[in-house]
């Protein structure tokens, strides 16, 4: 299994850069990763935004890091255009791996986000992509049947209170590559819409694919800023 974090934008780098200033992003790095079953991943992949400083620093943390063992910085030399289109720009070292995707501006302080747990629970899979509760507008959202499937997921729409995690653990990362081009296709690249990983999974789930949506009980942080950091409680 690997552990996929796509952060290349500006903003993230604006973000580690300003960590680094106030002596927080060891702090904040720590932090994010032991939000993770880390000893049972094989590999951690981030995709940067070209920037020396992030690199350097991110390198050289990963290299003396006692959370993390072996990892790789893809490096961009442009943004693009959103998180589904940075998380491709791995496929060449992801291809037909069991791949997790996340972000470094996710925390879960009170819960450590155990995939094993999750394979187990849920041993025949494409996509498992945990959901929690909650009623913030920037979140995705799934919608149910009567019956308590999830039929539609819906982007920075309050549909319910079943929000997305934000981390998706996934069977095979050409599936979801698959998916990704049939997306491309369908609405002539990515010049026109930005694509979540909502509209990714919408298609597994048009598709028949077997997704689940375990419910955890966690105290979700995202980092948006400065001040949300020095504001957790953990």
């Amino acid at each position: 299994m690997k552990l996929l974090f796509p952060q290349a934008t500006h903003a993230f780098n604006d973000f580690f850069i300003e960590m680094m200033n106030q002596s927080l992003i060891n702090s904040f790095l720590d932090q994010a990763f032991k939000s993770y079953e880390i000893d049972n991943i094989d590999e951690v992949v981030m995709v940067l935004l070209e920037n020396p400083v992030v690199e350097n620093f991110l390198n050289a943390y990963l290299k003396d890091s006692t959370l993390v063992g072996k990892f790789k910085l893809i490096v961009l030399k442009k943004e693009t255009s959103g998180s589904i289109c940075t998380s491709l720009m791995a496929i060449s070292h992801l291809k037909s791996e069991s791949v997790i995707i996340s972000a470094l501006d996710q925390l879960f302080l009170d819960k450590i986000i155990k995939h094993t747990e999750l394979i187990s629970d849920n041993s025949s899979f494409d996509i498992i992509a945990p959901i929690h509760y909650s009623d913030d507008d920037t979140l995705s959202y799934a919608l149910k049947d009567e019956d308590h499937n999830v039929i539609q997921l819906f982007e920075k729409k309050v549909v319910s209170n079943d929000a997305l995690l934000g981390v998706y653990v996934i069977n095979n990362f050409s599936d979801f590559l698959k998916h990704c081009h049939d997306l491309l296709i369908k609405y002539k690249g990515f010049k026109n819409r930005v694509f979540f990983t909502s509209d990714v999974i919408n298609s597994f789930i048009a598709k028949s694919y077997i997704c689940h949506f375990p419910s955890l009980n966690v105290r979700y942080n995202k980092i948006r800023s400065l001040e949300d950091f020095k504001n957790i409680d953990g």
